[in-house]
């Protein structure tokens, strides 16, 4: 039976799961026991090689983060590696939102924050006070989508600089080698030193000149006007980097471990040893078409403007996941870009969506929890989100519906609702009944209802359900309605066992093989479990074994004593 969940949530209890987004907050169990970790923010223009070097920090952590060779595209030179990854593109403006992840090098680990690149437009966003401009809405669309990423882009910049403890300032030097003016370097240099002075956080700036690899700056000339403006910012003298090649790598370690030595003893921090082992969160991935509310819903769910949002279709790109926390479970929720047809996209040629795509799917496969949002005002599923939903399924995440724009209804969320069941019903059967939430992300209604979804869905697709109840439950529907007959053999299934949870997995064993179970009773048998231990929204797994076979060896064992006999002469 499907069930709707408006904004009275009555139907998962009421009060005892409501999780409102005000009472909700951002990890704070490490900072708690003072065991936090530095924080490392990369920021320059655009074209610098930012993501290269957030791709060449990355570690393995809580969303399976895994370095990967990049894949060479055959129209232009964007590369997405391993789940986790920022998408690198020689198009300026590749990223936009702010990415974070568990990085390192050597011994040192760190919470690392990729950014945006900055440039005049990025830096005009923001006046002399330091607030940011509203975007002019009275301009072309194409005009106010641009102002809208370009505000984003710098809070995103200035958010990851006012938490970052160092502060990597990334800029072309091979650039400034051939004879490139400096000015744009300076200029975001004083970008930095005048949002500091605004109290805009106090991270330690090292400047970092990329793309030189072995001793390129010494061996071309050098650029001594170049370097004497730079050095006059007050930032240090640059350190010779690559981050495509690993050069340099080296002296970044020794600053950043110079500045945790530093905050380490200021702050009291425990040594990683010392902190408390915790369960690892819920995993969520939240799926989707363009612009239906993705990146809102996840700014609404964890109440902080954590992505850039806007009523054009298309400003995310990467995979950004974040870490929160709820007076119940810990979560790390991953915002993906819209998934379009492969046949849009290809009619557009935007070179960075296939990875954004890909990023995307990643993220699903990652996931414990998929939201799939949905544009409430369609009153129905299109094509591309029932093929999301089976992917889903059939990777083994469980699934929730969220019915977004529910405000725009021209109907009541139940009739809303049982056009999705019959959708999936009819498409995707195999999906089961599945909660939908609605809500209106924009607004504010509805999006406290979530998370406890979320919560029950993962619980029980995390569960192992007891052998005695399932075997009670199989004999119950046994007595019901005994599987059909094979070659006019009565079909008896002995017991069942749960070999594993995550999607919930189990093993009958009866008097015939998997093969000879007709598959609309195994459907039968699944729909049945489903509404007797409410798995709603994911996939069940069933298998058949043959307990009557006899040992495929036995034959082999003998044909290997006759051949043993003959080779000593005896007769048997």
């Amino acid at each position: 039976m499907l069930r709707v969940l408006a904004l009275d949530f009555a139907t998962l209890g009421g009060s005892a799961l409501r999780t409102s987004a005000t009472h909700a907050r951002p990890f704070t169990s490490s900072t708690q026991h003072n065991t936090r970790k530095l924080q490392v923010a990369v920021v320059g223009p655009p074209n610098a090689g930012k993501s290269t070097l957030f791709n060449r920090f990355l570690r393995g952590g809580p969303h399976g983060f895994r370095r990967v060779k990049s894949e060479k595209r055959k129209h232009n030179r964007s590369r997405s590696g391993g789940a986790g990854r920022a998408i690198v593109s020689d198009v300026a403006g590749t990223t936009r939102d702010r990415r974070e992840c568990v990085g390192g090098i050597g011994d040192i680990e760190f919470k690392l924050f990729d950014t945006a690149g900055v440039d005049d437009d990025v830096m005009g966003m923001v006046d002399s006070g330091g607030r940011f401009r509203e975007p002019n809405t009275n301009r072309k669309a194409e005009t106010v989508r641009e102002e809208i990423v370009l505000r984003g882009m710098a809070e995103q910049t200035l958010a990851a600089v006012d938490l970052a403890d160092v502060i990597l300032f990334l800029f072309d030097g091979k650039a400034l080698v051939e004879g490139g003016s400096p000015h744009e370097v300076v200029d975001m240099g004083r970008w930095l030193r005048k949002n500091q002075s605004r109290g805009g956080g106090d991270g330690r700036v090292v400047m970092c000149a990329n793309k030189l690899e072995g001793d390129a700056w010494a061996q071309m000339g050098g650029n001594d006007y170049a370097l004497d403006e730079i050095e006059k910012l007050g930032f240090g003298e640059p350190i010779m980097i690559s981050a495509e090649h690993g050069d340099g790598m080296a002296d970044l370690a020794s600053v950043l471990l110079e500045v945790q030595e530093m905050i380490k003893e200021e702050e009291g921090w425990l040594d990683h040893g010392e902190e408390d082992e915790e369960e690892p969160p819920i995993s969520v991935a939240i799926l989707g078409r363009q612009n239906v509310g993705k990146s809102t819903l996840l700014n609404r769910i964890i109440d902080e403007n954590r992505v850039i949002t806007g009523s054009v279709a298309g400003l995310t790109r990467d995979a950004i996941a974040v870490d929160f926390e709820s007076e119940t479970s810990r979560y790390s929720i991953v915002d993906t870009a819209g998934i379009r047809k492969a046949g849009r996209r290809e009619a557009d040629g935007d070179i960075i969506e296939d990875d954004s795509v890909r990023e995307a799917m990643r993220a699903m496969k990652l996931a414990h929890v998929c939201i799939l949002v949905l544009e409430g005002e369609m009153l129905q599923l299109t094509k591309q989100e029932l093929s999301i939903a089976d992917h889903v399924i059939r990777e083994g995440r469980a699934l929730i519906v969220v019915a977004n724009k529910s405000d725009t209804l021209k109907g009541s969320p139940t009739e809303y609702a049982m056009g999705v069941k019959a959708q999936l019903d009819h498409m995707v059967p195999h999906v089961g009944d599945v909660i939908v939430v609605a809500t209106s992300a924009l607004h504010g209604e509805g999006v406290e209802n979530v998370l406890p979804v979320v919560e029950q869905v993962y619980h029980k697709w995390n569960t192992r359900i007891q052998t005695a109840a399932l075997n009670q439950w199989l004999k119950e529907i046994q007595d019901s309605k005994p599987p059909p007959s094979v070659n006019g053999r009565r079909s008896k299934m002995k017991f069942i066992v749960q070999p594993k949870a995550r999607p919930p997995t189990f093993r009958i064993f009866a008097n015939v093989s998997e093969k000879d179970m007709p598959e609309n009773y195994i459907r039968y048998l699944r729909n049945e479990m489903r509404k007797s231990f409410g798995m709603e929204g994911m996939a069940i797994r069933i298998g058949v074994t043959n307990t009557n076979t006899k040992n495929p060896y036995a034959k082999k064992r003998a044909t290997a004593d006759e051949r043993r006999y003959k080779r000593r002469g005896s007769v048997r």
